[in-house]
């Protein structure tokens, strides 16, 4: 028994033996990759530092260490100081490694100069927003590395480690939730790095790797409420909300990612899946291109930098590390599923024993909230605010003019230049010429003065466009369809009242299928002490000319620049091309439609004075000044010729061909798929008495889609409730709380053969009825596959 005990214990010690070896090895691989950057500066630094150990008299007293005119005057050392202290220790570095004369004795001198008064760990708190200071400042500290001897190179990575808060790479998953930050991924995780694999403990190194790479796992783990980073449905988020143009942290997060596989240091295998589903949303949510060029979100997704900031900052060469990550946590050369996406987000067959994939189809992204629809060479994009995620965030002199950003838009951007989707390609600073009123399929109260637009009328108060009180916006996804809604009321204030109000209301939805999209909007109000020249629009289109731009078409005939149309409704209704080819059909019914083909006038999203002019044709329907209920019902179909439009329109016409509109009542909007023999429903809030399908009624709000066989014997439902219903917490703000909802189906049926069963999913029956009972989280859909019972309940 003894000799057995014995046995395992020297059987285990070997294997952690075994595995020090390894890690020891390991590091030393990961060192000769990734070697200390040599020093910098220019000769004018490097006098000024001589100068300065010079000005303030240091010098090397036996026994009572670096003395000199004291440098700090209290305990905490401003980053205005710091700034100055890194420059110096990287000059000095860089005149050791250039064997300037008396270099080494100046750079002892002041390094321990540092270490006796412990500078560095004294340095102020960073804020991480400030990127220019925590990028540079340690990076100066850590340039020394190179010229320092083991001892010094000890010291001054503790101090910066102190600097960096090193510290936070042992948080536990519960802490980061709290604490993760994507500034801090971007910023600091290069620091991290070198203070880990450089420090001349091996010991320590390989626990400092460790340690860092726990911590590149761990904050991949999804965060409730508004807290940074990643989200379930795969969006990033900063600043409390769904922001692509702060992602750039990815670029860090998959650049270390990347310089540890291969090695016991490796992430975790799902800390890779998070960052997959994250990396591949940022796509999604995108137009296609060979490049890191020419790709584009809807401008509805660009934060506070309209136009500038619909690029994905993560790029084809970061895409292809992680494809190696990867098929490293998976035992494989590459992952094999990612690099099928390369090939289709970047056009090419780089990979060529890989699956070829077409991700065209409806995504639903809830914590956005915004539905992407995929199709051929285009991305739909629809997107609207909640009480928790702002549509626009307007800051000092930075996209002043842009509260409309995201207010129930419907944008189409297509594959190559930003052009090609109707936008100006113009630089940030002068991004003039666009009517800020009139924001793609947005509902909107125009403003007469391009001042009152901005909050208190001026170019510097901040604001962040939310919803009043509703949180109901969002998506369903059935794969090659899906249905997007929000309800909406409009938000004046950010701290204080920033608009004079307008009491904008509206319930809009989004029904997309086999490359058509249909938008029902009803309620549409507007009320308040406002101007009475502000009218009401839901605006359909807005394309600034371009040397590729083609003709406006209008009910077959072409409109000639310079041109304005004002119809109102007729018995045929009208259709529309744009310029660039997005096609519009307005049934009969809708309030006026107002066609604008010349020039405008306006300022930059800088809110300046200046105007600028620039040729572009868009349309709305106007619903009048301080309207009452108002709807609208429209059609869009991207990537169509005039002559293919009206052919869709005789389609479109003919009752019953594609689709079937049940209902467009304020709180339901209801429609059929008649291809698909698919119904669609948006329900703002719960419902009774329905008979447009098998749903005849729901507890709650909700998106549902329902699809009966030919044979009326299977059933398919998805559903969701994109309404988060967010309650206050403690330490994340807030928290999504489940929907637990209560269908009532015409027929009895039963779970079909194959269908998992749910957590809380629950079927009962009466002689002729079903009820559902389910739980629905986080926005995500449910899915069921019943059967028609053959036996009637008793």
């Amino acid at each position: 028994m003894k000799k057995n005990i014995l046995s395992t214990l020297l059987l285990f010690c070997f294997s952690l033996c075994v595995q020090a070896d390894d890690e020891i090895v390991d590091l030393w691989k990961i060192r000769e990759q990734n070697t200390i950057q040599a020093p910098s500066a220019t000769q004018r630094e490097v006098d000024n530092a001589f100068k300065f150990i010079d000005l303030y008299q240091l010098e090397r007293i036996p026994g009572e260490g670096v003395t000199g005119v004291p440098l700090f005057e209290k305990a905490e050392i401003t980053v205005a100081w710091a700034r100055k202290l890194g420059t110096i220790v990287r000059s000095l570095a860089f005149a050791v490694e250039d064997k300037q004369r008396h270099s080494r004795a100046k750079f002892d001198l002041f390094m321990d100069y540092l270490f006796q008064e412990q500078a560095i760990e004294r340095i102020q708190p960073f804020r991480y927003s400030q990127y220019t200071d925590v990028r540079k400042i340690p990076s100066d500290f850590l340039s020394a590395l190179e010229v320092c001897d083991s001892l010094q190179q000890a010291k001054l990575i503790a101090g910066v480690k102190q600097l960096i808060e090193f510290e936070r790479t042992a948080l536990t998953v519960e802490e980061l939730r709290i604490e993760t930050n994507s500034d801090y991924i971007f910023n600091v995780l290069p620091h991290l790095f070198v203070c880990a694999l450089h420090n001349p403990d091996e010991a320590e190194a390989v626990k400092d790797l460790k340690a860092l790479s726990h911590f590149i796992s761990n904050c991949t783990e999804y965060t409730p409420g508004g807290k940074d980073i990643l989200k379930p449905d795969g969006s990033g988020f900063h600043h409390k909300s769904h922001y692509t143009g702060y992602m750039y942290s990815y670029k860090s997060w998959v650049e270390y990612m990347n310089k540890l596989k291969g090695t016991t240091f490796r992430i975790d295998k799902e800390a890779y899946y998070r960052m997959r589903k994250a990396v591949v949303s940022c796509y999604i949510m995108a137009s296609r291109s060979t490049s890191d060029d020419n790709r584009f979100y809807a401008n509805s997704m660009a934060g506070r930098h309209p136009f500038s900031g619909m690029t994905p900052s993560f790029t084809q060469k970061l895409f292809e590390q992680l494809i190696e990550v990867g098929g490293d946590v998976e035992g494989q050369e590459i992952d094999k599923e990612l690099a099928s996406y390369y090939n289709y987000f970047f056009l090419k067959k780089r990979y060529k024993n890989v699956p070829d994939v077409d991700l065209s189809g409806f995504y639903s992204f809830n914590y956005s909230p915004a539905g992407i629809y995929r199709h051929k060479n285009w991305v739909a994009t629809m997107r609207c605010p909640t009480t928790k995620f702002w549509g626009s965030e307007i800051y000092n002199k930075t996209n002043r003019l842009g509260r409309y950003q995201a207010h129930g838009t419907l944008e189409v951007v297509y594959d190559g230049t930003i052009q090609n989707s109707g936008y100006p390609r113009v630089p940030k600073a002068k991004n003039g010429g666009w009517d800020w009123n009139v924001v793609p399929g947005a509902t909107t109260v125009h403003y007469s003065s391009w001042k009152e637009m901005m909050p208190n009328k001026n170019a510097k108060d901040r604001f962040d466009q939310y919803a009043l009180t509703t949180n109901f916006s969002g998506a369903l996804s059935w794969g090659d369809c899906g249905v997007f809604a929000a309800a909406f009321d409009q938000g004046d204030s950010w701290g204080k009242e920033r608009f004079e109000p307008t009491n904008l209301t509206f319930c809009k939805s989004v029904f997309a299928f086999d490359g058509v999209l249909v938008a029902l909007g009803t309620g549409i109000s507007a009320q308040g002490n406002y101007a009475n020249d502000r009218m009401t629009a839901t605006n359909l289109f807005q394309s600034v000319l371009s040397p590729k731009s083609k003709e406006l078409v209008v009910d077959g005939q072409e409109v000639k620049e310079g041109n304005s149309l004002f119809m109102s409704d007729s018995a045929n209704g009208h259709w529309l091309v744009t310029p660039n080819g997005t096609g519009y059909y307005l049934p009969a019914g809708n309030d006026s439609l107002v066609v604008k083909y010349g020039e405008q006038s306006s300022p930059a999203s800088s809110g300046q004075e200046e105007l600028t002019t620039l040729t572009a044709a868009k349309a709305y329907l106007n619903h009048g000044v301080k309207p009452l209920n108002k709807n609208y019902c429209f059609m869009v179909v991207p990537d169509v010729t005039p002559v293919e439009m009206g052919e869709k329109v005789k389609q479109l016409q003919e009752s019953g061909t594609l689709f079937d509109i049940k209902a467009t009542e304020d709180s339901i909007h209801v429609i059929k798929h008649k291809p698909s023999n698919t119904i669609a429903y948006a329900l703002f809030v719960p419902a009774k008495a329905l008979n447009y399908g098998v749903l005849r009624s729901t507890s709650s709000e909700l998106l549902l889609m329902e699809r009966l066989n030919n044979r009326g014997e299977e059933l398919e439902i998805t559903m969701c409730n994109p309404n988060l219903r967010p309650q206050a917490h403690k330490k994340y703000g807030w928290v999504a709380t489940p929907t637990e909802v209560s269908l009532l189906l015409d027929g009895v049926w039963k779970l079909g053969e194959g269908q998992d069963q749910k957590d809380g999913l629950i079927l009962s029956n009466t002689s002729s009825q079903t009820v559902v009972k389910a739980v629905l989280k986080e926005g995500f859909s449910l899915s069921l596959n019943l059967e028609r019972s053959k036996f009637k309940c008793c």
